[in-house]
């Protein structure tokens, strides 16, 4: 038996294949933030102390590292958006069950002040929302 039940019978199903690639986006969360911290600090990359500065045709490190800054940053901000939109004051607990794979007993362990229904409708609606964003 597959561990994700996919319905139809509420307003945001998604077939299978959307459904797993927004469980496993959402998954990405902590591994983003983990990069995001251990990327060197790009605005030390030019030095003004030196007469020439030395550029290459194809880019410099301190420019790719400071793309991919913006590139994590942006699916980190979606994901967060999303979580404050479907969520507006149940947003930690979303997050720690969409993002970092906790289930409704572990968060209901923790004290999550929401029952089955309420809570897997809202993880259902981030779903939908996040696999129409990517």
């Amino acid at each position: 038996m597959s561990k994700y039940r996919i319905t139809t019978k509420n307003k945001y199903a998604l077939p299978k294949e959307e459904y797993l690639t927004a469980i496993h986006y959402a998954l990405r969360y902590p591994l983003w933030l983990e990069e995001l911290r251990s990327l060197g600090d790009t605005s030390s990359g030019i030095r003004y102390d030196k007469e020439k500065v030395q550029t290459s045709i194809t880019g410099c490190e301190v420019e790719d590292v400071a793309i991919r800054r913006i590139e994590i940053r942006e699916k980190i901000d979606m994901i967060d958006g999303i979580i404050q939109y479907v969520a507006n004051d149940m947003e930690n607990w979303l997050r720690q069950g969409v993002c970092y794979g906790l289930t409704f007993d572990q968060l209901k362990a923790k004290k999550m002040p929401c029952e089955r229904d309420s809570y897997y409708q809202m993880r259902r609606k981030f779903y939908y929302e996040l696999s129409r964003r990517i």
